[in-house]
């Protein structure tokens, strides 16, 4: 399935758009559900987008008792490490919107061993979700086309009974976690956020077939699909 694509002019905007999207999705959900579940990513455009929120209007327009937050992806590192996600999370938005904290639901890496996090975590949110989608997957793309922790060349790539699996990175040296493919494409909505000159390059592989396999090229949304881009990712 292809993604629909939305550019905006600059990153400005499209953290704005992005964050409009967000909220648009909140209140759907809790409109039709009572609640919202929601995967957040890693990087520095999510990172824009949680800062937006948690500020004027934004923030006020969200009923953040209903929102339960989850992670597409963690470094297997303490919480209070500069890698983490979860920290990044916790700075630019938790601590700053009245987000009840037993609705937060972090990877709990500081059991320091991959298979077991991915495996309690994945318990997590089985427990959660009950049988539903995520409402919202939020996602990075990085320069190797990896979406999440699930990077190319892996085992990871092909895991599918189970919610969240382990992986060891070796060009990072890292442990990861991430959520597999059945989780992300069983979520009702799908965004990928791309932004940077640095990106052009490998949008421009993507959109035009050069390369193909890549693990955002094997994303498969059963629900809304889209690529948030400003030009300059985008080759405009």
């Amino acid at each position: 399935m292809k993604a629909e694509q939305k550019v905006m002019p600059d990153a400005q905007s499209l953290i704005e758009a992005a964050t409009e999207q967000f909220v648009a999705s909140a209140r759907n959900a809790i409109a039709k559900r009572g609640v919202f579940h929601v995967a957040l990513a890693g990087g520095s455009t999510p990172k824009g987008l949680y800062q937006k929120l948690a500020t004027s209007p934004y923030v006020e327009q969200i009923d953040w008792s209903r929102v339960h937050l989850f992670f597409g992806d963690e470094r297997c590192v303490l919480p209070t490490h500069d890698d983490s996600n979860f920290k990044m999370a916790r700075e630019a938005m938790i601590d700053h919107v009245p987000i009840p904290q037993e609705n937060v639901h972090r990877m709990p890496t500081e059991e320091g061993v991959a298979p077991e996090v991915a495996i309690r975590y994945g318990r997590t949110l089985a427990d959660t979700l009950d049988g539903a989608p995520l409402d919202l997957v939020l996602l990075g793309l990085g320069p190797d086309g990896h979406i999440a922790s699930l990077f190319p060349d892996t085992e990871a790539l092909d895991v599918t009974d189970r919610m969240v699996t382990s992986l060891y990175v070796e060009k990072f040296e890292s442990w990861r976690a991430t959520m597999t493919y059945p989780t992300i494409n069983a979520a009702r909505q799908v965004i990928v956020f791309i932004g940077g000159e640095a990106k052009a390059a490998i949008v421009k592989d993507i959109t035009t077939d050069a390369v193909e396999g890549l693990p955002v090229q094997r994303l498969a949304p059963q629900g809304e699909y889209y690529w948030y881009m400003d030009k300059a990712a985008a080759g405009q």
